[in-house]
């Protein structure tokens, strides 16, 4: 009997008549000013990201960028930017290019890196795999690095989904806290965050798909 009065006071009272109240307009589009620099604190483990990423030597990935001043042709993501996403994804268990640009749509943290633009699934896919083992090393450095600082911590995602706190086992901080030991819990994070090439096959294969409904379209 409880139960069921319970039930019937949480139930939405009927509107009175003549009541008029704001309706809430959800099929609408809004300009608005956005202070992108206020979209995450000041303490915000993305900026310590940033910042670490800013200082490694990363002329390998601007080396081969074909883009150049004074040359036509559209400029491409900046790869600080790319690998910061990625670093920040894998802090958090994320390893989908497809999860990462839908997060750029609607995170303040992912639109605080990119200034507000989503990245393409396919750019972020392809510099992945174009420097995978190279940014495995990287990635490793970086997260190793901020977890041992107390910065960000590791998260892992179960075949079901959930996401738990990744942590190196409690006798050996015990026995001794060091940054190699961060370092292999970074390890395995990243191992844990699977094979690149399987995100480029199943781009490939939803390409495929595309390709094939339009053409039945045409038909």
């Amino acid at each position: 009997m409880q139960n069921d009065k319970a039930l019937e006071s949480s139930k939405t009272p009927e509107v009175a008549a003549g009541v008029r109240c704001k309706p809430v307009e959800r099929n609408q589009l809004l300009l608005r000013a956005v202070d992108v620099e206020k979209l995450v604190g000041e303490e915000h483990a993305v900026r310590a990201i940033w910042e670490l990423v800013g200082q490694l030597d990363l002329t390998r990935y601007y080396s081969e960028i074909g883009a150049l001043e004074g040359q036509a042709g559209r400029p491409v993501w900046d790869p600080r930017v790319l690998i910061s996403l990625w670093i920040y994804a894998y802090k958090d268990g994320v390893s989908s290019a497809r999860e990462i640009a839908r997060l750029c749509e609607f995170d303040p943290t992912y639109q605080w890196l990119t200034g507000m633009e989503v990245v393409n699934y396919h750019t972020l896919a392809d510099f992945r795999i174009d420097y995978e083992q190279a940014l495995n090393g990287l990635f490793v450095e970086v997260l190793g690095v901020l977890s041992h600082q107390g910065l960000v911590t590791l998260k892992r995602v179960m075949h079901d989904g959930t996401k738990i706190k990744a942590c190196a086992s409690e006798k050996s901080f015990r026995r001794k806290q060091t940054l190699e030991a961060h370092l292999k819990e970074a390890e395995e994070q990243v191992k844990a965050m699977g094979d690149p090439l399987s995100e480029k096959l199943s781009q490939r294969v939803f390409r495929a798909r595309q390709s094939a409904a339009r053409e039945a379209g045409a038909a």
